[in-house]
C-alpha cells in the first residue's frame, strides 16, 4: 500500500488589528500566486477590484498572467470566503476590471492585447467583440470602461506618453473615436483619468505631465496648472470641444499622468456622485518616479518612489556619497506629496479640498470609490498607512528583509461621513474624514496585502477589493515554500464589523487511496449552520450544492481520480461565512492530460495537475497552526 496522507485546509477569517473604525472589519480572502500554491491555479497581479455575481455568490476578477501552464487563469473566481480561488476563462489577462452590461447578463472588459471581450456574469463563454490583431488600440489600458445610456461601451485608449482618446464600442462592435484629448496648456500630451456618467453628461480627469520630481519638472509653483476636470454632453457624433469645470493647481494635487509601470502608478483617480449632486474625487502625484543617481555611472535617472507603495528603489550609500535616490522621503518637489480628497458641484462651483493626507493616514488616493446607502464614501490609497514592507518573496529558512530605507508603506482604506461635512464661507470646518484600515504585507499571519486598487460595493452590502502586492506565504508547484509573496490579494470589507466565532474543518482518511479502498470523509464544525457541500463532484452521499449537517462522516470507494470536498457554512452566532476544503486522490498521478478535469464548485474548473498538490499545502498550513496550539 502506498503511503497515506490526511489532507486538511481550514479556511477561517483573520482578525486584523489595524482596522481603526469600530463596526468595520477588513478580512483577507485569498492571495494570488504566479507559480500557484501547491494545487491551486496560478495567477498574476490584479489591477482592479473584482466584480460580484449575486446569483452565484461569487467574485470574478482579472489579473495579469500566471505561470504558463494549463492552470493559469488570469481570469479567476472566488466564493467570498477566505481560501481558494479557481480558474475561469483562460488567456484573458487584464489591467482593468469589468463593466456590467445595463440589461444583458454580461460583463465587458479589455485585455492586455487590446481586445474588447465579454463573458457571462458567471465568467463563462468568452466572446471577442473587437479583435485588436491590427493593433488599432494600445494593449495597456488603465481606466475602467463604462456604459453610456445607449448601452455602448466607453473606454480610454492611450499609449501613456503621446496620446489619449475617448472611444466608443458601437452595437455592431465597430469603434468610434469620440474625442482625442489635446487640452494640455503646456504643450505636452494629455493624460486621462477615470470617467463618471451622470445623466447624459460624462465627467472625467485630465492630467498634464509636469515631469519627474527633482529631475525635469516644469515648475514647482503652487499655482502651476497640473490637470483639470471636464464635463461634456454625449451625442451620436464625435465631440467638438471639451468644456472644463475645474483646473487643478500643484497645491491641490496632480492627476496621474505617468501610468506605464506595472505597479501602483497604473491606478487612476476616479469620481463618484452623491444624492445631492456633488462629485467627489482625489488628487495625487503625477508620477511615481523621482530623480536618482546611478551609482555606477553617476548619471541622473528616474527611479521608483516609495511614496506610491510597491517596489522602492531607494538604497543607502553603496559607495561614498552615492545613492540611488538623492532626496529624503517622500522624494517629491511639490507642496502636496500625499494627495487630497475634494468635493465639487457638477457645474464646477463649490470646489473644496476636504482632506489632505499626511502619509500615516494614507498617501496617493486612487482607484474606484463607493458610496454606501448609509452615506459613507469609501476609498483606498495606494501608499501610506502605519505599516511598511519590502515587495519581495521570502523563502522558508530565510530572514525577511528589515531595512527601513528599502521599505515602502502598504496603503490604506479611508472613508468620508458625508453627513459630517461642514463648509462655511468656502472653508472646510469638518471634513468627515476617517482613517479606516492600514494594509499590512510581510510574513505576519494577519498580513492582507500591499497597494490596494480601489473598492467595489456588492449587492450583499460588503465591499471587495484587490491589492497588487503583499500576498501570504504558500508552497509553489516547484516544491518551494515561501513565507510571503510579492503578488497580490483579494480582501473583503465587512461594514457590520462582526467577526465569525465558528469554524469548519474536513479530514479524509486516507487522503491517498488505491482503487476499491474504503475512504472516510469526516467534517466537523463549531457554531456553524446552513452548511452546503460546495465543491467537487457527486460521490456517494456527498452532493455538490446540497445541504449537509454541520458535522458528519461518510465512507466511500470512488473511481480513480482526484476529488475535492468543500463545505460552505454560516456562522451560527453572527451569520458570517465559513469554509473548509480537502482533496482525495484515488490511483491519481501528479500529471494527467489537460482534458481530464473535474468541475470545482461555483462554475470554475481545476485540472488534475492543479488539484494534485492542494492537500499538501493544506497539510502544511494545518501543521503550522497545530504547532501553536
Amino acid at each position: 500500500m502506498k503511503k497515506l496522507c490526511i489532507c486538511l485546509l481550514s479556511l477561517s477569517f483573520s482578525s486584523l488589528a489595524t482596522t481603526t473604525v469600530e463596526g468595520i472589519s477588513v478580512n483577507n480572502l485569498t492571495s494570488l500566486h504566479y507559480t500557484g500554491p501547491v494545487g491551486w491555479p496560478t495567477a498574476g497581479r490584479p489591477f482592479a477590484p473584482p466584480i460580484y455575481n449575486a446569483e452565484r455568490d461569487q467574485l470574478i476578477g482579472l489579473s495579469t498572467f500566471g505561470h504558463k501552464d494549463d492552470t493559469a487563469p488570469s481570469m479567476w473566481g472566488l466564493a467570498p470566503v477566505h481560501g481558494h480561488y479557481f480558474a475561469l476563462e483562460k488567456d484573458i489577462e487584464g489591467f482593468v476590471g469589468f463593466a456590467k452590461h445595463p440589461t444583458e447578463d454580461k460583463l465587458y472588459s479589455i485585455d492586455t492585447k487590446g481586445n474588447i471581450f465579454s463573458v457571462h456574469s458567471d465568467g463563462s463563454n468568452k466572446v471577442i467583440l473587437f479583435d485588436n490583431t491590427e493593433q488599432e488600440l494600445n494593449n495597456t489600458p488603465n481606466i475602467q470602461p463604462i456604459f453610456d445610456n445607449q448601452e455602448r461601451l466607453l473606454f480610454i485608449d492611450t499609449d501613456h506618453t503621446t496620446y489619449s482618446r475617448l472611444m466608443r464600442l458601437e452595437k455592431d462592435n465597430t469603434l468610434m473615436e469620440l474625442y482625442r484629448f489635446n487640452n494640455n496648456p503646456h504643450g505636452d500630451f494629455t493624460a486621462v483619468g477615470g470617467m463618471l456618467l451622470s445623466g447624459n453628461t460624462l465627467y472625467g480627469y485630465l492630467g498634464y505631465p509636469r515631469g519627474i520630481p527633482h529631475l525635469n519638472t516644469l515648475s514647482i509653483d503652487d499655482n502651476f496648472i497640473v490637470g483639470a476636470l471636464y464635463a461634456v454632453e454625449l451625442g451620436e457624433n464625435p465631440i467638438d470641444t471639451l468644456p472644463l469645470i475645474h483646473q487643478f493647481t500643484l497645491s491641490q494635487g496632480e492627476v496621474p499622468w505617468d501610468t506605464r509601470s506595472q505597479d501602483g502608478g497604473r491606478i487612476a483617480t476616479y469620481l463618484v456622485e452623491d444624492e445631492e449632486g456633488y462629485l467627489y474625487g482625489s488628487t495625487t502625484i503625477g508620477s511615481c518616479f523621482t530623480k536618482g543617481i546611478n551609482s555606477f555611472s553617476g548619471k541622473e535617472i528616474a527611479y521608483r518612489n516609495g511614496v506610491c507603495g510597491g517596489s522602492y528603489l531607494f538604497y543607502s550609500a553603496i559607495e561614498k556619497d552615492q545613492r540611488l535616490i538623492h532626496t529624503d522621503y517622500p522624494h517629491y518637489d511639490g507642496s502636496n506629496p500625499h494627495g487630497s480628497l475634494f468635493r465639487i458641484k457638477k457645474d464646477g462651483s463649490e470646489f473644496n479640498l476636504l482632506h489632505t493626507f499626511n502619509g500615516e493616514d494614507g498617501s496617493q488616493p486612487r482607484g474606484p470609490m463607493v458610496i454606501t446607502e448609509t452615506g459613507f464614501l469609501y476609498g483606498t490609497t495606494i501608499g501610506g498607512g502605519i505599516h511598511k514592507s519590502e515587495n519581495i518573496q521570502v523563502l522558508e529558512g530565510k530572514d525577511y528583509p528589515n531595512q527601513p530605507h528599502n521599505m515602502s508603506p502598504d496603503g490604506t482604506i479611508y472613508r468620508l461621513n458625508l453627513a459630517d461635512i461642514k463648509i462655511e464661507n468656502g472653508q472646510v470646518i469638518q471634513s468627515g474624514f476617517e482613517h479606516v484600515h492600514s494594509f499590512k504585507a510581510g510574513i505576519a499571519e494577519d498580513s492582507d496585502g500591499k497597494v490596494p486598487t480601489g473598492l467595489m460595493l456588492a449587492e450583499n452590502g460588503k465591499l471587495y477589493g484587490t491589492t497588487i502586492f503583499g500576498g501570504r506565504g504558500y508552497s509553489d508547484q516547484l516544491g518551494r515554500t515561501f513565507l510571503a509573496d510579492n503578488l497580490g490579494t483579494v480582501f473583503e470589507v465587512d461594514l457590520s464589523g462582526i467577526k465569525p466565532t465558528g469554524s469548519v474543518s474536513i479530514s479524509i482518511t486516507p487522503g491517498k487511496a488505491q482503487l476499491g479502498e474504503e475512504v472516510e470523509v469526516t467534517w466537523s464544525s463549531h457554531n456553524a449552520a446552513d452548511c452546503v457541500a460546495t465543491g467537487g463532484v457527486a460521490v456517494g452521499d456527498w452532493v455538490p450544492d446540497g445541504q449537509i449537517e454541520p458535522q458528519g462522516s461518510i465512507k466511500i470507494s470512488p473511481d480513480s481520480g482526484i476529488y475535492t470536498f468543500s463545505i460552505n457554512c454560516r456562522d451560527a452566532d453572527v451569520g458570517s461565512r465559513l469554509g473548509a476544503l480537502s482533496t482525495l486522490y484515488v490511483n491519481a498521478e501528479a500529471k494527467v492530460k489537460q482534458e481530464e478535469t473535474l468541475n470545482y464548485g461555483n462554475g470554475g474548473a481545476l485540472s488534475f495537475a492543479a488539484l494534485t498538490c492542494l492537500s499538501v499545502f493544506g497539510m502544511r498550513r494545518f501543521r503550522r497552526r497545530g504547532s501553536k496550539s
